[in-house]
C-alpha cells in the first residue's frame, strides 16, 4: 500500500507498506526520481508503516506505526535528512501511538493521531511541536476526544478532520478548524456525519 506522496525537488518521497519500490529494496518510505521513476539513494528503512509525509527545507519528517527509522529509534514520528540518504535528525517527538497527519507551519509541525503523549507533554491526538526540538507546544492544546487523521493549513488557522466529536469544551463533529497561535476552535462547522479522511484547500474553499 502506498498511503503518503510528497513532491520536493526532482524526488517523489513515498510512504505506505512495501518493501521495494522503483526497482529497489525499500522498507515503508523512500524516493523516486520524478523523470525516471527509479528510486533514488534516500533510503531511511523504516520498520513500519509510514503514514505521512511533510517537508520544509531540507528536512523530511515521516509519521505512522514504526518505532525505527533512519538507523535510530524513532516512536511513531521522524525528522530525516532529504540529502544524505535519509539519515534521521537529532529532532525526537517520541509519540507514544500512530501519526497519520503533518503539517509544517512556520517554526512549528502540527501533527495528528491517535495518541495520548507527545513532544513531552500529554496531548490528546493532536499537537504543536517545535520544529527545531520536537518539544510540544505549552499553550497549543486543542484536546481532541478521537483520532485526527488529518490537518491542512491555510491562512491563520489549520483544518483538522477525523473522527472526533469535540476539541476541548467545544463540539465538533469530524471537522474543525483551529487557531494557528491558540488552538481555539473558529465557528467553521461543516458537521459532517462520517469520519474526514482527507483535506485540501484551494482559494477560500
Amino acid at each position: 500500500f502506498v498511503h503518503a506522496l510528497l513532491l520536493s525537488g526532482p524526488s517523489l518521497y513515498v510512504g505506505g507498506q512495501f518493501s521495494s519500490l522503483g526497482g529497489q529494496a525499500r522498507n515503508n518510505i523512500g524516493a523516486v526520481d520524478t523523470g525516471t521513476a527509479l528510486a533514488t539513494s534516500w533510503t531511511p528503512n523504516a520498520n513500519g508503516v509510514v503514514r505521512t509525509l511533510a517537508v520544509s527545507g531540507s528536512t523530511i519528517w515521516a509519521g505512522g506505526q514504526f518505532v525505527g527509522i533512519g538507523g535510530a529509534s524513532r516512536s511513531y514520528v521522524a525528522a530525516l535528512n532529504n540529502t544524505t540518504g535519509g539519515a534521521v535528525s537529532a529532532w525526537n517527538a517520541s509519540a507514544d501511538n500512530q501519526v497519520y497527519a503533518l503539517a509544517i507551519v512556520g517554526s512549528s509541525v502540527y501533527v495528528g493521531g491517535n495518541f495520548f503523549n507527545i513532544g513531552g507533554q500529554a496531548r490528546r491526538y493532536i499537537a504543536a511541536l517545535s520544529a527545531s526540538t520536537g518539544a510540544a507546544d505549552a499553550a497549543w492544546n486543542p484536546g481532541a476526544n478521537l483520532w485526527v487523521y488529518t490537518l491542512v493549513p491555510s491562512g491563520g488557522v489549520i483544518y483538522a478532520g477525523g473522527n472526533f466529536s469535540s476539541l476541548g469544551v467545544v463540539k465538533r463533529n469530524r471537522l474543525a478548524a483551529l487557531d494557528l497561535t491558540t488552538g481555539a476552535a473558529t465557528a467553521w462547522d461543516p458537521n459532517p456525519n462520517g469520519t474526514a479522511l482527507a483535506l485540501a484547500v484551494a482559494g477560500n474553499t
